[in-house]
């Protein structure tokens, strides 16, 4: 535990320093972070995103790519963007959930049932207004929110086909209550943990287990340490680009323009291939070794259906279900 923390120091300051260093490019640049691997599909839709506005701003914006957490922490790019830094962070509901608390709905467990329903609510008046209440009271504002991973499904050493196969499994889980209510209600005892070190912290024993996406377990090679992969699909993981609005605002009309034009169809184009790229690095992982499993997913359904209440998103789950249903 101490090395971890050791970690997390060493890549704060070193965060620290790149965005000071960069402080001198001013408006000439955007630096753009995620936690996920130069091999994933949303990093290279923020490739195709660099390229398009480079290119469109003749190399007056430069798009500098972070991947693999390198930048720093996304709650701490957070508040760097909050404080007016051109920083970009790609992140979910569950992160943002602290200055809308509304937004944590999107990844609570079993909300969504796929990637068309997700896309349905992000274009909706509702979430709109949840984007433009962010943006007045956080100064964060997202350039597209419809930068899909896919389906989140349970990484273990051991086979889970009900709620009590998870009693004692220590699972990852990221630094927010919805995330670790929901892995709660799925029967696990949730870990908060940044994902750039789930790898060394399922080898060295601090957890026993993951839920994540499968680009996101291939990309971290978890199919080298665990055994199996439970199809639970228990959230739909959508995320978005957010900038602060303040660096915002200090662009042209035009660049403005541009930056959310290319990241809404870079955004599109990653999502469509995380899609494609599931199932082949399902695939993939079990030529590896490991065991693709199906699940009845109504235990796990009843199971989590106390979370919107308990957490104080009723309404946010009523606003969502006049969007979808």
């Amino acid at each position: 535990m101490e090395k971890i923390k050791r970690t997390r120091f060493i890549k704060m300051v070193c965060s620290l320093s790149i965005l000071a260093a960069s402080a001198s490019w001013g408006a000439e640049s955007l630096n753009v972070s995620t936690s996920l691997s130069p091999d994933d599909p949303v990093y290279k839709g923020l490739q195709a995103f660099k390229k398009g506005v480079e290119s469109r701003t003749k190399g007056e914006l430069k798009i500098k790519l972070f991947s693999s957490g390198q930048l720093g922490a996304d709650n701490e790019l957070l508040q760097h963007a909050q404080a007016g830094s051109n920083v970009a962070v790609i992140v979910d509901g569950a992160r943002l959930a602290q200055f809308v608390p509304e937004m944590a709905i999107i990844p609570a467990p079993f909300v969504f049932k796929d990637y068309q329903t997700l896309k349905r609510f992000i274009s909706s008046p509702v979430f709109n207004q949840w984007s433009e209440k962010m943006s007045t009271d956080a100064g964060l504002t997202a350039l597209s929110f419809n930068w899909y991973q896919g389906a989140r499904m349970l990484v273990t050493q051991k086979p889970i086909s009900k709620p009590a196969d998870l009693n004692g499994v220590r699972v990852r889980a990221l630094e927010a209550p919805v995330t670790i209510e929901t892995i709660k209600c799925m029967g696990g005892a949730p870990t908060p943990l940044a994902w750039s070190e789930i790898y060394s912290s399922i080898q060295t024993g601090v957890v026993d287990a993951a839920e994540a996406q499968p680009t996101a377990v291939y990309g971290s090679k978890l199919y080298e340490i665990t055994k199996y992969i439970t199809k639970t699909n228990h959230i739909h993981l959508m995320t978005g680009m957010i900038v602060s609005q303040k660096w915002l605002s200090s662009q042209s009309p035009e660049v403005q323009t541009i930056l959310r034009e290319e990241a809404a169809k870079s955004g599109d184009a990653a999502s469509e291939n995380t899609i494609k790229a599931g199932d082949i690095l399902l695939a993939e992982m079990a030529k590896k070794g490991m065991t693709i499993t199906d699940v009845d997913v109504k235990p796990f359904i009843e199971g989590c259906q106390y979370v919107p209440e308990k957490l104080g998103l009723a309404k946010a789950k009523e606003q969502v279900d006049s969007v979808i249903n």
